[in-house]
């Protein structure tokens, strides 16, 4: 993972830090969004618990 990649990972831990729950899902349902974009559709879209990239203190 790069540096670049690294500060995006951190700033958007700090940003899910700063909502609330229930509003979590649709940062989930954006990043999986644009996974499924990318990778040509839903059946590629990662689930929540292997969106994983970002681990703690990264």
């Amino acid at each position: 993972m790069s540096e670049k990649e690294k500060r995006i990972c951190r700033a958007l831990a700090k940003a899910l830090e700063a909502i609330p729950e229930e509003k979590k899902e649709y940062f989930l349902g954006f990043a999986e969004g644009v996974e499924a974009a990318v990778n040509g559709g839903v059946e590629n879209a990662p689930t929540a618990t292997a969106v994983q990239a970002c681990p703690p203190g990264a």
